[in-house]
């Protein structure tokens, strides 16, 4: 049987919209977010090639400056009109690989462990589930339309004791067929396998605050 070619993608945008150019930013030691991710990426066993794929010149010449692939994303597809669906459904069709692993420079914290045991159990799973993505526990008390969603508002528990089973995802690691990719529009599948982080790998960076605490994250971490 051929080996199946894994690409991981990291998806960057010109203009990011919540926090200016987040990701060529210094986020540690000289580096922005979009180096520390390829780093991370060339450490990471059987992944067949790295793409970045972007509107930004800056982009271009980082992955040119590292060796890895580039995809020029067209200007639709970068911006604020296209939806999700189209961007993975187009993304997908531009990526020559059998697996798209799906890796954003705004979850900087995953460890180099993490990437590895993700792609192992990909390995396992792989004809069960039709993806594997990255996830955290959702303990909180939910509510919507006036009612109470994962808990007895009646007979509230205390925190800890919330059920387990509501998940969020944290779009860190994300893995799943071109084929099924292009089908769903999505980087998740229609039976997917969530993979549980921690709280300190499930950092997702979305505004200045998160930027901030991140970097004293990453540095506790990696330094």
């Amino acid at each position: 049987m051929n080996k199946k070619k894994i690409v991981a993608i990291i998806p960057i945008r010109k203009n990011s919209q919540r926090i200016k150019n987040k990701n060529f930013l210094n986020f540690f030691k000289g580096k922005s977010l979009l180096e520390l991710k390829i780093e991370q990426l060339k450490k990471v066993k059987n992944i067949d090639e790295i793409v970045v794929s972007s509107d930004s010149e800056l982009a271009k010449k980082i992955s040119k400056r590292y060796d890895i692939s580039f995809h020029a994303r067209e200007k639709y597809f970068a911006s604020s009109s296209c939806s999700g669906s189209k961007f993975f459904e187009n993304l997908a069709r531009c990526i020559d690989g059998d697996y798209l692993m799906y890796c954003p420079c705004t979850s900087p914290i995953i460890k180099q462990k993490t990437y590895n045991l993700f792609l192992n159990k990909f390995e396992s799973i792989q004809y069960k589930y039709d993806s594997l993505n990255t996830v955290s526990i959702l303990k909180s008390f939910i509510w919507k339309d006036n009612k109470s969603l994962n808990y007895n508002s009646i007979k509230a528990p205390n925190s800890q004791d919330l059920p387990n089973n509501y998940f969020s995802l944290t779009f860190g690691i994300n893995i799943i067929s071109k084929k099924n990719m292009i089908k769903f529009k999505n980087i998740v599948g229609k039976k997917p396998k969530f993979i549980v982080l921690n709280k300190l790998e499930s950092t997702d960076i979305n505004d200045k605050t998160d930027f901030k605490i991140a970097q004293m994250l990453y540095k506790k971490t990696f330094a």
